[in-house]
């Protein structure tokens, strides 16, 4: 298979999920070119979402780790209030954990998806009863 992505709405919870396919990242320019198609995909969600990773299908290899890091977590800070991520290999969730404690991006690791979107909807949540009301997304669907 060829180098994929796609940012998929949940209209039902209003989070986008992400997935890869045969996304790997060995060198700088592939973590460049991962960032400039990434911010295309959040471009059509007209303001910052809350989103779920699927980490399958994105590889990042050591080579690539220290860019990746950094761009991640630019990437995140600029498009999404939350992020949390599920899946992927064993390298690839040491590089998102490493990642996240160098740079301060969160990391928010689950197994599934399902358990990802519980912890995203228990965090929503947390805010509501502690007074702040959490966003709603700027999404507009072009399809009728």
């Amino acid at each position: 298979m060829a180098w994929s992505m796609s940012f998929e709405h949940d209209a039902e919870h209003d989070v986008v999920t992400a997935n890869f396919t045969d996304c790997i990242l060995a060198t700088d320019e592939d973590v460049f070119r991962w960032r400039r198609e990434v911010e295309a995909q959040f471009a059509k969600f007209n303001g910052r979402v809350d989103l779920l990773i699927n980490l399958d299908g994105l590889v990042v290899r050591h080579t690539a780790g220290r860019t990746f890091g950094k761009e991640r977590r630019e990437v995140l800070e600029r498009n999404t209030h939350r992020s949390f991520r599920y899946g992927g290999d064993d390298m690839t969730r040491m590089f998102i954990s490493t990642s996240g404690a160098i740079n301060g991006a969160a990391v928010n690791h689950f197994a599934t998806r399902e358990a990802a979107l519980a912890a995203l909807l228990a965090e929503r949540d947390a805010l509501r009863k502690r007074g702040f009301t959490p966003f709603t997304s700027n999404y507009r669907s072009t399809k009728l």
